[in-house]
Parts: C-alpha cells; structure tokens; sequence
C-alpha cells in the first residue's frame, strides 16, 4: 500500500539547507557528522507535532549559533516563524547574558528563557535537550563519571545534574508526551531520583489546610506547593510528581507539576499557581445558595474523567491498591480478609481513569475552567471506586469538625452534595437511597485504607462490618 501523500516541502528544504550548513563538522566528542543532531532533534520533534515549520526549526535550531548563517537568511529562506523558533532555541540572543557571566548565570538564563517561552519554541528545545541527553546517558554508560570531564562546567556532575533537571522543569509543559518521559528517564538514569529542593518557608503562606497535606502560595504569585505531612512517606509526593506528568498526556486539565521541595522536614510538590481560583468545596461554602450549580458542574467534571480512557501501562489498577490495602491491615483475620478481597475482586472491571481521592476539594475553578489537583492516587477501574470516596467525605464521616477543617462546609451540607452529585451523575433514574446503597461498600475500603495509616477503624468498624462483612 502506498504511503499518503503529505507535503514535505518546508522539511525537505530545511534539511538540504541544515546538511550544507554543518557540512563537512564533527559532533563535538562523538565521531560522527554534527547533521545527525538536528536530524535526530527532528525525529523527536515528530512525535510531538506534525507541524512542518516546527520540524524544519528543529532541523535548523543550531545553524545561527555555530554557522555563519544569519537569521535574516532565515527569514528569507523559511519565514519568520522559522527564524523566530530558532533565534529562541540559540543562546546568541539572550539578553543581559555576556560570555564574561558564570557558567551556572548563563544556564539558569537559558533556563528561564525556556520555561517562559512559547509551547511551539518548547517541543523545539525538547528536540534539542533530549538528543542531548540521550548522548549524555550513553557516554556515562560507556564512560562514568569521567564524562563530565569533557564539559566545560567547573562543578562537574553536580552542575550537570543542576542543569538537565532545570531543563525537566522549565520542559514540564510538555510532561504529557513520550518524549518528556523519556527525558525523565534519562535523567533519573544519569543522576538518580530527584531530591526534595529546601525552599525557604518565609516565601510563602499558607493557602489550605488538607488531611494530610497544608497548601502554601509563594508570595511572587506564580507558584504554589503542596507540603504533606510529616509522617507521609516521601513516596507519596514522588508519586504525585510522576503521575502529574503522566496525566497530562491523557489531556487532562492540571495544573503544572515542577519539582520536589522540602522544608527540611515534610516534603512535597511545586506547581504552578492558578490566579483567583477556589476549590468547589471552599465555592460552596462562600456561596452556599450556588450549590446546586457548583455540584452540578462537579459531576458533569467526574462523568468526563470517567469517560476517559486511562493508559494501564502507566498508572496501576484501583483494585491492585484496595488488596493490598486488605492484604496488610491488621484489622481483619484470614477469613474477614478473603471476604474482603472477594468484595474487590468481585466489582466491575474497567479501565477508564480514576481520581483515587476524589471530592470537591481537589477541584479547582478561576470562574472560567476547572483543574483537577492532588493527583497522587489517580489510578484506573470502575468509577464505583471513586465515588466511594465520595461517599465517604459526605456520608460515612460524621464529624463536623473534619467536614469544616478540611471542606469548610457543615455535615448537613456534605450530606446535601452528595443528593446533588447523584442527581447530576446518575440521571433521575436512579435514587440517592439506591446510589448509597450501591456505594456505601466502596466506602468501606477507604476507611480500611486509611486506617492502615492512622489508628482510625475502631471508630469505622461498624461501617465496614455494617457494608461489607454482614
């Protein structure tokens, strides 16, 4: 079968023009011609975009910086978007940056320059970054820590490290592609799991008050973070880091994840701030009369997540988590805990995505859009599993002190979202007694699941026994 037609041209022109400009050039170390860097920045460019002008700037990202070509010949030669894309890929024209500046001064311009530019000029710089660091990743193979040797930068490996992983956040844009994965990887490869970054607590203040995490604003406006508690694992954060990333390939609306940042005690996540906004729950409390309308909004929010399709190579299975969430508890006997299992094991299979702690709280509105936030426990399965927790915040929990701490809204009006989520989510077939009925198990295994963190189920054993081991 025939391939299908596609134009090609500006490609076409921008390689034959990119070979004669680096012909005859060495990749500097590696032995072989400097054209298969642009070529390979090309490659991965493609499977971001199809977008013909970005493919030819990749192909030309590095002819004005170490060719004598000009960017007005570029502009002749290929318009000024290509000129445009590639003028922001070359160090040449960043301003209030001399060669006379430190070696760190001039990447952390670059740096800024790339996290602050546009998301074509990104998918160009990943091109340009990660056939760099998959050289990089090959030589350390080869060659180990003898390899920053050839550098320039006087601090080693450690600036390197510096570098490439301020490159992954100024690139976060772009987390929800291969390519970014990729990158991550390499790094990780190269220098390990990233480390919690100390940040100084007397930049920022507080936001929000969690279960198990406090929110900080940073006082510059475009960040914030996410600090989980003391006795939370580390791993949690990191989870919320990667899976962050990896949920916005699937298209959803999150905010920026940029790194690990600690405070010398409790570690956590950065992201990026978004202006004005409100989680529905803090909404609800300041306009109680609009609840109706911001529950309404909220399940039309679930029904899409749960319309999405959620890749199972990538995230893992709600009831993977549920059974060992059984299988460790040292609540139940061998026999409560088959029981147990049966009941997960027994709910419908699905494969579409998860929230994993999903309530009005980690979801966020600017009055225009909305955001899904505190990702760290997005799995797949049926959406039974989600609504679960659901039911659990507004039905199963009694206590009018959590309900205010954590959702600022009473017990009455919790129990009153729930009426309206069913309402809004299930259609006027199916009643509040019925949905409750249905869910009120699923809520059970998050009372043992949290309970496998605090001393929790004496108070909830009821409901567990009351649900799932009658």
């Amino acid at each position: 079968m025939a391939n299908k037609f596609m134009d090609s041209s500006l490609l076409d022109k921008a390689i034959c023009f990119a070979v004669r400009a680096h012909q005859n050039t060495e990749r500097r170390g590696k032995g072989f011609p400097y054209i298969v860097h642009p070529m390979e920045a090309v490659s991965i460019v493609a499977t971001i975009t199809p977008d013909q002008e970005l493919l030819a700037a990749a192909a030309l990202h590095d002819v004005v910086e170490d060719t004598s070509i000009t960017l007005d010949e570029l502009r002749r030669e290929f318009g000024e978007r290509v000129a445009a894309l590639v003028e922001q890929e070359s160090d040449k024209f960043m301003e209030g940056v001399s060669e006379t500046d430190s070696w760190r001064d001039r990447k952390q311009a670059a740096i800024d320059r790339i996290a602050e530019a546009p998301r074509d000029a990104q998918i160009v710089a990943m091109g340009d970054k990660l056939s760099n660091m998959r050289a990089i990743a090959r030589d350390y193979d080869e060659l180990g820590d003898k390899l920053w040797e050839r550098f320039h930068a006087p601090g080693g490996r450690a600036d390197h490290e510096w570098h490439y992983r301020g490159l992954a956040q100024s690139l976060s844009t772009l987390a929800g592609t291969h390519a970014f994965r990729e990158f991550m990887a390499h790094i990780e490869h190269v220098f390990g799991k990233p480390k919690p970054e100390l940040i100084n607590m007397d930049d920022y203040e507080v936001s929000g008050d969690g279960y198990t995490a406090i929110s900080y604003n940073h006082k510059g406006g475009k960040r914030m973070m996410k600090l989980y508690a003391e006795y939370m694992p580390t791993a949690e954060p990191e989870r919320e880091l990667q899976q962050s990333w990896s949920i916005m390939e699937l298209g959803m609306n999150i905010p920026r994840a940029f790194r690990l940042v600690t405070d010398g005690k409790r570690v956590g996540v950065e992201f990026e701030r978004i202006p004005g906004k409100r989680s529905f729950s803090r909404a609800i409390s300041q306009e109680p009369e609009r609840m109706e309308e911001y529950m309404m909004h909220f399940a039309e929010a679930c029904r899409k997540l749960h319309a999405t399709p959620c890749n199972t190579k990538v995230f893992a299975s709600v009831k993977d988590h549920f059974n060992r969430s059984i299988s460790v508890s040292r609540d139940f006997n061998d026999a409560e805990k088959e029981r147990l299992h049966a009941f997960v094991d027994s709910a419908p299979d699905a494969t579409t995505c998860l929230h994993g702690d999903m309530h009005m709280g980690n979801i966020i509105t600017d009055g225009k859009q909305t955001w899904w936030i505190d990702l760290a426990d997005f799995r797949y399965g049926h959406p039974y599993f989600d609504m679960g927790m659901l039911y659990f915040v507004c039905v199963s929990n009694p206590s009018e002190e959590m309900s205010q701490k954590i959702f600022h809204l009473s017990h009455a009006q919790m129990l009153k979202a729930w009426e309206l989520f069913v309402r809004y989510y299930f259609g006027p077939d199916v009643t509040v007694e019925e949905a409750s009925r249905l869910i009120a198990p699923y809520a059970s295994l998050y009372m043992i699941h949290f309970a496998n963190r605090e001393a929790m189920l004496p108070h909830w054993r009821p409901a567990v026994y009351n649900t799932l081991l009658k």
